[in-house]
């Protein structure tokens, strides 16, 4: 029965054991087991998850929808590869610009080529960036606001490339030609052509990033553009916004900025200076420590004893002999007269 008894209270342990490891090991809230964390959560970064939301905002502000384009689809992609490897730019390889490249691409533009046509673009890119970052910070300033709600352009397509944890967004909207056919257009000499080849001199470097200058002693942060240079890059490289800069430096929306001007980034607060305070400088001082006296202890005297000489040895020795044979003659006569 005590075994048996043993065996049971054995089995409640070990049941009791499993189900408070199981309860510890997953995590619990209040009202059920808590949900999966922030960064298991999906985020979206896929074109079209993009293009959703750029619908999704021109539907908020009673636009209808742009349609999916593939030659536009093709070109965005095409250019959020180019920049994922050379920089964040709208200059394209060999120096083209947005609408030149759906040009080559075949796309049937509308409006004046000459002056670009019906096209505009959006660019942006950042660490672990969602579709949703990038919409909300391309509404932080016109150009880019007009891209995704221009009641002009009607298709769009879109591009995204992830290296590491960076990704990069492309959109590129634009009007069609009624006719869904190309236009006939001859580029100028020196600019590219709608194949993509240059007929005179190449495009402008591509800077592929900027090192942010520290601010002056008042908290100033100036910028000198360099040639490639990009007032977009310039933005995003000092973590500010296009308006932000135009606004610092008066500049028109559709000003552009050139290489050698000297631009007024933003205004930091100064750093802090702490007043001189004089140092008195302590010189050690060196103090003589006495040494202890030591007395040596008086050694004790030893007295040799007396060395014993043979001759007492032999003396000694002779005496025991005797001492004995009177002993054992003693012992004899008594033992006689005793029969």
């Amino acid at each position: 029965m005590i075994s048996s008894g043993l065996k049971q209270l054995r089995k409640l342990l070990m049941l009791i054991v499993t189900v408070s490891l199981f309860f510890t090991g997953t995590p619990v809230r209040a009202g059920g087991f808590a949900s999966e964390t922030r960064e298991n959560q999906r985020v979206d970064t896929d074109p079209f998850s993009l293009i959703n939301e750029v619908n999704l905002l021109r539907a908020a502000n009673g636009l209808p929808a742009y349609s999916i384009n593939p030659i536009l689809m093709l070109t965005a992609q095409q250019h959020a590869q180019y920049i994922s490897a050379a920089g964040v730019s709208h200059t394209g390889a060999g120096g083209t610009t947005p609408y030149q490249r759906g040009l080559a691409a075949g796309y049937p533009l509308a409006g004046n080529l000459t002056l670009g046509g019906f096209f505009s673009e959006n660019i942006t890119a950042g660490v672990n960036k969602s579709v949703q970052d990038a919409v909300k910070e391309w509404q932080g300033d016109s150009p880019h606001l007009t891209t995704m709600l221009s009641p002009n352009l009607q298709e769009i397509g879109a591009g995204v490339v992830i290296v590491g944890d960076y990704v990069y967004y492309v959109i590129d909207c634009a009007q069609p030609t009624s006719s869904g056919k190309s236009q006939i257009y001859t580029p100028a000499p020196g600019v590219t052509s709608s194949a993509g080849a240059t007929t005179g001199t190449s495009g402008p470097v591509v800077v592929r990033t900027i090192i942010p200058n520290t601010p002056e002693v008042d908290g100033k942060v100036y910028h000198i553009v360099k040639p490639g240079e990009t007032l977009w890059l310039i933005a995003i490289s000092y973590g500010v916004k296009i308006v932000d800069i135009r606004r610092l430096n008066n500049l028109a929306e559709a000003q552009s900025i050139f290489p050698t001007d000297k631009l007024l980034i933003k205004q930091v607060d100064p750093p802090t200076r702490l007043p001189n305070t004089p140092t008195a400088t302590l010189k050690p001082t060196l103090t003589a420590t006495p040494l202890p006296t030591i007395n040596p202890s008086p050694m004790p005297t030893l007295v040799p004893e007396a060395p014993v000489s043979s001759n007492s040895s032999m003396l000694i020795l002779g005496l025991i002999v005797v001492a004995a044979f009177v002993l054992a003659a003693v012992f004899m006569r008594a033992g006689r007269k005793v029969e």
